[in-house]
Formats: structure tokens, sequence, C-alpha cells
């Protein structure tokens, strides 16, 4: 089916984005408005391109034409708080954070809005996002989560085998990424426990900068015989010599299924900054559009792994912000077929 006029002009400007020619992007996304200005994806876009040009009131009125068309649209408000953080004044920061706060309540729940509050306000917006999703009462109240600063609560039984799920869930992880576990890592689902590992490296990166980004393999513990007061903990491998080349590679496979059987872990998380990836360099060589980030740009990496085959990769990217500082970009789920750093970690793929 051949594309609108409006789609035409979108795709232009996602190309001249991807190709870093931010002007050219803005006048396809303003052509594209004009083919169909119903169109909240439009406004989203050009607020980006606009961004990056360093036009932050057009950026900040793109931002809130996408909301008004649809309050939904999680990027929407993304765009809106970076353009209003973007201004450089006190004031206008807060309101950038009550912006994601606002969208969070609201129920237009994300990973992306968490990272960028976390990224204007630090952690503190962590437990601002919580108490904003629980309501004041529960916030306050005994069945609080715990958060960084607090212990979880003691682990209960383990409970009966559930009946079969897809073990990995990638919004689900991305979603865990943002808020801190409550529950002991050897209880989580897969995506809970992928989400609580990428947390745990962000939240490095945010206080020690990007070189704290380690290629590192955490397994996920095995289900205790029964409860106690030692409770399993995560085993973490560093596995940054694995990317240097096929040999390695296949040696640190190997290393790590041996892991895995040993230790009867129940899922497996690869994270791994793309700058330290000498192999395999799984972002080159693709067809056009296949790999949805400039080809020169940084970013991390995070593969699931989980039994019966089942497989995720993400991408999130790494920007440098107008002042140079790297931040936190969206994320993408990959095509496993295409981008997996690692052959299947436990039995065959599906």
């Amino acid at each position: 089916m051949a594309q609108s006029p409006a789609e035409e002009h979108k795709a232009a400007g996602n190309d001249a984005f991807k190709a870093g020619d931010y002007l050219k992007a803005a006048a396809a996304y303003t052509k594209a408005i004009k083919a169909d200005p119903a169109n909240h994806v439009y406004y989203s876009n050009r607020s980006q391109a606009f961004l990056k040009l360093s036009k932050v009131t057009k950026a900040l009125e793109d931002a809130e034409k996408c909301i008004s068309l649809a309050p939904d649209f999680v990027k929407g408000y993304h765009r809106k708080a970076s353009a209003l953080h973007a201004l450089g004044e006190p004031k206008r920061t807060q309101e950038a954070v009550d912006v994601l706060l606002d969208a969070l309540e609201a129920g237009v729940d994300n990973n992306e809005l968490v990272r960028l509050g976390i990224q204007i306000k630090g952690k503190g917006f962590i437990a601002l996002a919580d108490a904003r999703r629980k309501g004041p009462a529960d916030a306050m109240g005994e069945n609080a989560p715990a958060t960084a600063n607090a212990p979880a609560p003691a682990p209960a039984p383990a409970p009966a085998p559930a009946k079969k799920k897809a073990a990995v869930d990638p919004e689900k992880a991305a979603a865990a990424a943002a808020v801190p576990p409550i529950q002991p890592l050897w209880a989580m689902a897969a995506d809970e426990f992928a989400g609580a590992m990428m947390r745990t490296v962000m939240e490095d990166f945010l206080t020690n900068g990007v070189s704290a980004i380690q290629a590192t393999a955490f397994l996920q513990p095995a289900r205790p015989a029964a409860p106690s007061l030692d409770q399993p903990t995560v085993a973490g491998a560093k596995i940054e010599h694995a990317f240097t080349n096929p040999q390695t590679l296949i040696e640190c496979t190997e290393y790590l299924k041996k892991c895995i059987e040993q230790g009867g872990a129940q899922s497996a998380v690869i994270i791994v900054r793309k700058a330290q990836v000498g192999y395999p360099c799984v972002w080159k060589d693709k067809k056009k559009g296949s790999w949805p980030f400039p080809k020169g740009g940084d970013g991390i990496f995070m593969q699931c792994e989980a039994p019966n085959g089942e497989r995720v990769i993400c991408f999130t990217a790494l920007e440098k912000d107008g002042k140079g500082a790297t931040v936190v970009g969206e994320t993408v789920q990959l095509d496993v077929s295409e981008f997996a750093l690692f052959q299947p970690l436990f039995g065959v793929a599906a």
C-alpha cells in the first residue's frame, strides 16, 4: 500500500533526523503537518527536531499541541518536559518535573518518563513518581513500597508454581527498570529481574558517569527450597573481554551456560555499552532502517534470556545534551534474530 503524502514527508524527516540534519527534518515534518494537521506524531517529531536546533519555544509549542491532540501519547509529555528543562530556568525545570509527575499520576506510565525525571531531578524523582502512582495515603502508610533508602519487606514463602506465561516482556522489563524492586530477586518474573538489573546500571551511570557502565552478565538466582534469612543473591560476572573477537564470545557463551546450569539460574540479563563491543558489531551492514539509531552513536544493549528459548534484546541510546553531557535517550526493542549479541543461553531459540 502506497504511503500518504504526510507519511512520505514524515519518513523523509525521520531519515534526515537520523542523519543529524535537524533543519531538514523539521522542514519535512512541517510538510507532514500541513498535509495532515490532526496527526499528533508529526508535532512530536518536529518538537524533537526543534529541540535539537535549540529552538526551544517552538519545541514546547509543538509538544503542547501533540498533547492536546493525543493526551495518552507518552512522547508528548516527554517532549514537553524536555523543552521546559532546556529553557534552563529553575522554575521551568520544576514545571518539567510536574509535567512528568502529572502524566504518571494520570496513568500515562512509561519508563521513558521516569528516566527523564531522574535525569532532571536525580534519584529523588523515583520516590516522587511512586507517591503519585500510589497516592499520598499509600505512599506514607505502612504499605508503602521499599525505596532505595528503605529495606524491602521480608520475603513471603515461595508461592506455588504459576501457569506458564511468556518469561520476558520488554515493556514490563523497561517499567521495572524505573522503580526499586520490592521483592526478592529470586521471586521476580524474568522481565522484572531484567528491569531491576537495568535500574542498577542506570543508577551507577547517574552517579558515576558513563564510564560506570561495564559489560556484565547478571544471573537470576534459583528459587530457594524454603524461605530463610539468608536469601540467594544475584551472580554478576564482568564480561568485557567477551566482545573482543569470535573466539572470546564463544568461550564466554559456554562459560555462562555452565554457570546457569550449575547455579540453576532462572534467567540471565546481559548489559553492555555499545562502545565496548568490538565483536559482534550487530548494528553494521544492516538494510536501511533496520538499525533505528545513528550507527556512530553510543548506547546500552540489554539482552534478556530465559528458559525455553524466550529472548529479548533492547537498546537504550546515550546522547549529548546542549551542554555536552551524556544523557539517556530513547529505548527501542530490536529484532533478536538480527541484533542478539549472544547465542541462546537456555536451550534452543523458539
